[in-house]
C-alpha cells in the first residue's frame, strides 16, 4: 500500500501536553492560499501526537496534499491550536480509502480505542458540525450501525463538518470508547457511511506519517 505522506514544518519545540477536555478536534486544510471546509478528527489511545480523520477533509480528490493543515482542540473551555509537523493518506485517487493521520507536536491523551465492528449495534457519531466556532463540546449524532466489509453503514447522517469524526459503538457499561469506524459522510442508501477504523490502511497512515515527522 503506498501514501502520501509529507512533512508540513520541523517542530519549533518540544511537544505540549494539553489537557483535553475531550478526544474530537477540528480539522481544517489549506492548498496554495485557499483554505478548505473545516472537518472533524480525534486521539485514540497509544496514538497521543496523531490525529485520525477523513482524507477527504485534507487531501485534494486527486490524491494532493495540502500545504497546512490547522487543529484545533478544547483544552479549559476554549480553542488551543496543536503545531502540525506531517501528514499521510493512501494514495490511489478517489479509490483509496477515506482515511488520514495528521502527526502534531504534542502529546494528548486520550480513552478511544481503535474495535472492530463484527454485528449491528447502537452507536454516535461525533463531530464538529460546519458553523458550530464556538468553543463547546462536539455534536452527538445517534445512529444503528452495522459492518459492511471494509466499511460501516449507518442508519443515519452526521452534519456537514462531522466528516472525520468518530463513530463510537455503545456498548458495555460506562463512557462509550470503542471507535469502530472515521464518518464519511452521506451513505448510498441515505443513511451515513464510515470507514472501518481497523483497516490496515489506518495503521500503514499512522506509520507514514510517524515516519516523515
Amino acid at each position: 500500500m503506498s501514501h502520501v505522506a509529507q512533512m508540513l514544518r520541523v517542530a519549533a519545540a518540544e511537544p505540549v501536553e494539553p489537557p483535553l477536555d475531550g478526544p474530537v478536534v477540528r480539522v481544517r486544510a489549506r492548498f496554495g492560499k485557499t483554505w478548505a471546509a473545516p472537518g472533524t478528527g480525534f486521539f485514540i489511545a497509544d496514538w497521543l501526537s496523531s490525529v485520525v480523520t477523513a482524507r477527504h477533509v485534507v487531501g485534494l480528490a486527486g490524491g494532493a496534499a495540502p500545504s497546512e493543515v490547522s487543529v484545533k482542540v478544547l483544552s479549559g473551555g476554549r480553542w488551543i491550536e496543536l503545531e502540525t509537523v506531517a501528514i499521510a493518506f493512501p494514495s490511489g485517487g478517489v479509490a483509496a480509502d477515506d482515511v488520514a493521520v495528521v502527526r502534531v507536536n504534542a502529546r494528548c491523551t486520550s480513552a478511544l480505542r481503535m474495535a472492530t465492528l463484527d454485528a449491528p449495534v447502537a452507536a454516535q457519531i461525533w463531530g464538529y458540525p460546519l458553523g458550530n466556532e464556538a468553543p463547546r463540546p462536539p455534536v452527538v449524532v445517534p445512529a444503528r450501525a452495522r459492518p459492511a466489509d471494509a466499511r460501516v453503514l449507518l442508519d443515519r447522517q452526521g452534519r456537514i463538518g462531522m466528516s472525520g469524526g468518530p463513530v463510537v459503538a455503545l456498548v458495555g457499561e460506562g463512557p462509550p470508547v470503542a471507535v469502530v469506524g472515521i464518518y464519511l459522510g452521506p451513505g448510498p442508501s441515505g443513511g451515513g457511511r464510515a470507514q472501518a477504523l481497523a483497516a490496515p490502511s489506518v495503521l500503514a497512515s499512522m506509520e507514514a506519517a510517524m515516519a516523515c515527522a
